[in-house]
């Protein structure tokens, strides 16, 4: 009789898991597992704020160069020709202008301590009202291209005003454009009418706004990635003219103001401490050319 022999080695290596040994492999697994996602929570959240705040502050860097690129490009030569003006932000869906233009009529020409609009003069028939709390609404629009000239099938592309209502539509509280809601930077020109301001026996010329003349957004929504903004002016300074008098108002210009930057996690409405992710200061200077009268 032919003997088989098999190994105890063998034997063991073809034996089966018992219940302890698989109990305690479980229990190692759910431990490890327990370890890496207590190790990976936290490492997610802290990347994922980061990663929001990274993007407030490339949020933050496009309105400061708009609001530095805009300042620059100015024509401030006398006390009036720049001035920060508070008004209430729009609650409901309005004429967006009507606070700023109610602000700017029979005013004495000289800038509140702070505020959310900046008015600067960009040339001699150009008055330009920088904010982020007002609608743009289909009511602008229509006054800024009623007497704009129209081509062929109706076809207009002389200003930027047609870009924020595309294809014209009629525009109501329910059927707003997201470029023109508050929360966004916007850029408002006016034609201008010119009264004579008398400082201390001297007469300087005042600009006022007369009609909506185009809006613009100085980059595009979807560049905000969901978030808004709020922009506030203040510690508005000047400087003395060339050959002027210290104790004289009629003998200084706006030479630069403070704006104060936020971004937020959310819409308008919704702008808190709670979801405000990054703020910022930054000096605006403004240029200090002359325009010839």
């Amino acid at each position: 009789m032919t003997k088989i022999f098999v190994s105890k080695k063998h034997i063991l290596n073809n034996r089966a898991f018992t219940l302890v040994e698989l109990v305690v492999c479980m229990a190692l697994t759910a431990i490890l597992a327990t370890a890496v996602v207590t190790v990976m929570f936290p490492a997610t959240n802290v990347f994922m704020k980061m990663q929001k705040l990274t993007r407030a502050q490339m949020i933050a860097d496009l309105v400061t160069d708009s609001l530095r690129k805009e300042c620059a490009d100015t024509y401030i030569s006398s006390y009036a020709d720049a001035r920060v003006i508070s008004v209430n932000n729009a609650t409901n869906y309005k004429k967006g202008d009507d606070a700023i233009f109610s602000k700017l009529t029979g005013v004495t020409g000289q800038s509140d301590d702070s505020g959310n609009v900046l008015v600067i003069r960009k040339s001699d028939k150009i008055l330009e009202a920088i904010y982020w709390n007002l609608y743009i609404t289909g009511d602008d629009y229509k006054e800024a291209t009623g007497s704009d000239m129209v081509t062929g099938a109706n076809t207009v592309t002389t200003k930027a005003v047609y870009r924020l209502f595309p294809n014209s539509l009629t525009i109501d509280a329910s059927n707003v454009p997201k470029e023109t809601i508050p929360g966004y930077l916007h850029f408002g020109y006016y034609s201008t009418k010119s009264n004579t301001l008398n400082i201390g026996g001297k007469d300087i010329k005042l600009l006022t706004p007369d009609k909506a003349y185009d809006y613009t957004n100085p980059f595009p929504v979807s560049s905000y990635n969901g978030y808004t903004v709020s922009v506030t002016f203040s510690d508005f300074t000047y400087e003395i003219i060339e050959g002027g008098s210290d104790t004289s108002l009629a003998d200084k210009r706006p030479a630069y103001v403070y704006a104060d930057i936020k971004v937020y996690d959310s819409n308008f409405t919704g702008q808190s401490e709670d979801s405000l992710l990054y703020k910022r200061s930054t000096v605006l200077c403004f240029s200090n050319d002359n325009i010839n009268e």
